[in-house]
């Protein structure tokens, strides 16, 4: 299972992600497409709750939803600190029965991408769609085709400064065109006085979508398609260098 060794590391190594940034965007989308005040979230994927928490604090009544015991762990953990009442669950989305319906439904952080069989994606927004009142919203956002294909996946390194040392993240990308997947292999260390003290390796396998594909998944689970564009800009436009891309629906 991803999000198991690496638990341990996320919030540091995504300490520089502009979640609050994320949570206004997330605002603007219910305020624009939105019938009706949005009061109740699901966030799907909700891994150790950043998005959650604030979303929480701009009044949202939120319940998060993660595969992972780890980063659920951490979630609550984060949320009793800050004296927030989230109801953070284990689940799968592809097989999610709450019975409960929400205002919006969100999946961040290319939670659609880690589904890479077209049956994972249809059952997750069967799911989805389930748990979404008439009219309510979903949005997420994953890889665009075009522009990975286009730039094509490179090796990467990420540092992270910490007080006992740091925190090295390597990425070792293996592109599948036909299967529309991206294999990332991480390593993990972290090193002190120059020595490397730990080492953790993960592979988390990601698909990438389509403009037209995208459409037909959600109008086959009746949800209609309100808007794809580049994530965080909403009056933005796709083109071959848009890695990332927000996807806006409404329950039919």
């Amino acid at each position: 299972m991803v999000f198991e060794q690496y638990s341990v590391y996320y919030d540091r190594i995504y300490r520089d992600k502009d979640y609050q940034e994320e949570c206004n965007y997330l605002k603007s989308i219910f305020d624009t497409y939105g019938e009706g005040k949005v009061r109740t979230v699901l966030d799907v994927g909700c891994g150790t709750g950043s998005h959650a928490l604030i979303l929480s604090a701009m009044g949202y009544d939120v319940t998060g939803i993660d595969l992972s015991e780890k980063m659920l762990r951490i979630a609550v953990n984060k949320a009793e600190q800050q004296k927030k009442q989230i109801n953070f669950l284990q689940g799968d989305i592809r097989h999610l029965d709450l019975s409960q319906k929400f205002d919006a439904v969100v999946a961040m952080f290319n939670v659609l991408g880690y589904l890479t069989t077209n049956r994972d994606i249809e059952n997750a927004l069967s799911s989805i769609r389930k748990h979404l009142k008439p009219g309510g919203l979903f949005t997420g956002d994953a890889w665009y085709g075009p522009a990975v294909l286009n730039e094509k996946p490179g090796e990467r390194e990420k540092f992270v400064e910490q007080e006992s040392g740091r925190i090295v993240r390597y990425a070792r990308p293996v592109l599948d065109p036909l299967r529309q997947t991206v294999e990332v292999n991480y390593t993990m260390s972290e090193v002190k006085d120059n020595k490397e003290t730990v080492r953790v390796e993960e592979s988390h396998m990601v698909r990438f979508f389509f403009y037209q594909e995208l459409c037909g998944f959600l109008e086959r689970n009746d949800i209609e398609v309100l808007k794809i564009c580049p994530f965080l800009k909403l009056d933005g436009q796709l083109d071959e260098h848009c890695w990332n891309i927000s996807i806006i629906g409404r329950r039919i």
